[in-house]
């Protein structure tokens, strides 16, 4: 299933020239919905590169709805085999990033006694955050 690894990711400094009533606009709506800043800007960004000239919010992308995101998850803790093409490197780079995998805490007495612990589980939470990231490296080359 999921090997540990650590992910190695190279930070890039952006300068945005925006007005104050559009950056209060953008810091409300990422609270709103539960990001940071720069992650909601990563969405927005993302969204608006694959949605190309689509104008109409109200119709998922994809691979941007939700359900997409949750069908991935399964698929990627269940049978990560099946992925393909794009979505098998995606399940490649989610697998490089521990911090969006939710590991099994192990009694000393479990370990003792050589139980095999669950595997690891992806955060839906926490790849829902970093869905945007990952799509744009796999989807938008």
């Amino acid at each position: 299933m999921h090997k540990a690894g650590t992910a190695h990711q190279q930070k890039v400094r952006t300068t945005l020239h925006l007005s104050p009533s559009l950056v209060g606009v953008a810091v409300l709506s990422a609270q709103r919905a539960g990001l940071r800043l720069h992650e909601w800007l990563d969405r927005v960004v993302a969204h608006a590169c694959m949605s190309g000239e689509q104008a109409d919010d109200s119709l998922p992308t994809m691979p941007w709805a939700d359900a997409v995101v949750e069908l991935f998850a399964r698929i990627a803790s269940t049978a990560p085999e099946t992925l393909t093409g794009r979505w098998r490197v995606l399940y490649a780079r989610v697998c490089a990033e521990d911090e969006l995998w939710d590991y099994p805490r192990r009694t000393v007495g479990e370990i003792e006694d050589g139980e095999v612990p669950p595997p690891p589980s992806l955060n839906i939470g926490r790849l829902r955050r970093a869905w945007p990231r990952l799509v744009a490296a796999c989807f938008m080359q």
